[in-house]
């Protein structure tokens, strides 16, 4: 246990960890690989999540994207959010703490690995797909306007069917906890607060998640919080003082 909390604790040059994260991005492509993940299997699971919530009357994804589509409540933006979230926030989060924090730096990428290594065995036993996939009324809005989820060049790097759980919102309370435990400022807690809850509601409104891969995400994340706490030394780093 020794020797595991050491290399826990331990930072290495950029390209050192810009090699672990290579790898586990590698890894979820070759989840993507596995010959039952596909996307008939997965729109079946997805079809039994949809009527799973339609028994617990949370199946509310259709009403929400219906309602932002007809009160004009940004839905361009919406789909920003929905892909910066993981292409642009959550890389940047781990560089800029890589760059300045490196006390901290431990702390964050072990709860990354950790929480992305659940999503994708969990990827790898329930393959499922998005409301956009299985729904014949949930809109698609992000390919619509911004990008095609559905093109042979997103197809090579993004899995279809892993939408439970959602690590996009797994991944946002990561990039939350960088913003609250290591800056430690007033706005910066404020912004890590909420913004799980704005990545929550764009993968809602755009089609991409199901509520219960919603907490399917954060059933992820939690646990992986208190596996990361328990092998990294110094958690979090120093703490910074707070910032009016």
């Amino acid at each position: 246990m020794g020797a595991i909390r050491r290399l826990a604790g331990s930072v290495g040059s950029g390209w050192r960890e810009l090699a672990i994260i290579l790898a586990a991005l590698g890894a979820y492509n070759l989840v993507r690989a596995l010959p039952w993940v596909t996307i008939a299997r997965g729109i079946r699971n997805g079809e039994r999540i949809a009527a799973l919530q339609r028994r617990l009357g949370i199946d509310v994804e259709q009403r929400a994207q219906d309602f932002i589509l007809r009160h004009r409540l940004g839905m361009p933006l919406w789909n920003v959010v929905y892909l910066g979230s993981q292409i642009v926030v959550m890389p940047m989060t781990l560089a800029l703490v890589h760059r300045y924090r490196h006390d901290a730096w431990p702390s964050v990428r072990n709860l990354a690995l950790i929480a992305w290594s659940g999503g994708l065995a969990w990827y790898a036993a329930q393959p499922t797909a998005p409301p956009r996939m299985v729904s014949e009324t949930a809109v698609d809005t992000v390919s619509e306007t911004l990008l095609d989820l559905d093109s042979w060049f997103v197809r090579m790097t993004y899995n279809p069917v892993a939408a439970m759980p959602s690590m996009h919102v797994g991944m946002s309370s990561l990039a939350a906890f960088s913003l609250i435990r290591v800056c430690r400022s007033r706005w910066t807690t404020v912004l890590g607060v909420l913004y799980p809850a704005v990545v929550t509601v764009a993968v809602v409104v755009t089609g991409n998640h199901y509520v219960l891969d919603v907490v399917g995400g954060v059933a992820i994340a939690v646990p992986a919080y208190f596996v990361a706490k328990w092998v990294t030394p110094n958690w979090a780093g120093r703490a910074a003082p707070a910032q009016p």
